[in-house]
């Protein structure tokens, strides 16, 4: 058995919650206005903690803090981290969430929180979060909820949330919002 039918294998037996939240982004605002018309749910297919390349999903935080927190962290004290920012809000419901706050849903998938921190970046292979990423966005689950790195090097304590694409099927959705009720864009 590989490590990612290991992985498929415990994913299935894991629990899962439902999320109703309203969540956070914090992106750099010339790149997401660069087209004109600004895509709020932009799926690069570039890897990044939970997600190997060409997995399409895309990163929130559970709240402003947070989400400033991983803008600092990704661009530092570069000049880049002095550009406009672009922040906005998106109202979520997914019934199927994988909690890794949750230490029974870390045990069901023999993780440990030193797992979840593990270097991405240079790794010449798929990290276990990515794969359990990959497990995921198969439509086995909708979002993966974990702690936030740059929160706990700043010494709080916040969460991110990544929503696979392909896992948000009616009635889940995802609602970037705006100034009036008309969403600005949404899955599905």
């Amino acid at each position: 058995m590989t490590e990612l039918e290991g992985i498929e294998l415990a994913l299935l037996a894991a629990p899962l919650r439902p999320l109703n939240a309203t969540l956070v982004r914090c992106v750099a605002l010339l790149p997401l206005t660069a087209s004109g018309t600004p895509d709020y749910l932009f799926t690069s297919g570039q890897p990044n903690r939970y997600n190997p390349a060409g997995v399409r999903c895309v990163y929130f935080s559970e709240d402003e803090a947070t989400a400033r927190l991983e803008y600092a962290r990704r661009f530092g004290t570069s000049r880049a981290a002095h550009q406009p920012l672009g922040i906005y809000f998106a109202e979520v419901s997914l019934a199927k969430v994988l909690d890794l706050g949750d230490a029974r849903t870390r045990d069901a998938l023999k993780l440990k929180l030193k797992d979840l921190a593990s270097a991405w970046q240079l790794a010449k292979r798929p990290t276990r979060t990515q794969l359990l990423g990959l497990a995921a966005s198969q439509g086995l689950v909708a979002a993966i909820r974990f702690p936030s790195d740059a929160a706990r090097a700043m010494g709080s304590r916040g969460f991110n949330v990544v929503i696979f694409r392909d896992g948000v099927v009616a009635p889940d959705h995802v609602r970037i919002l705006g100034p009036t009720k008309k969403r600005l864009k949404n899955w599905p």
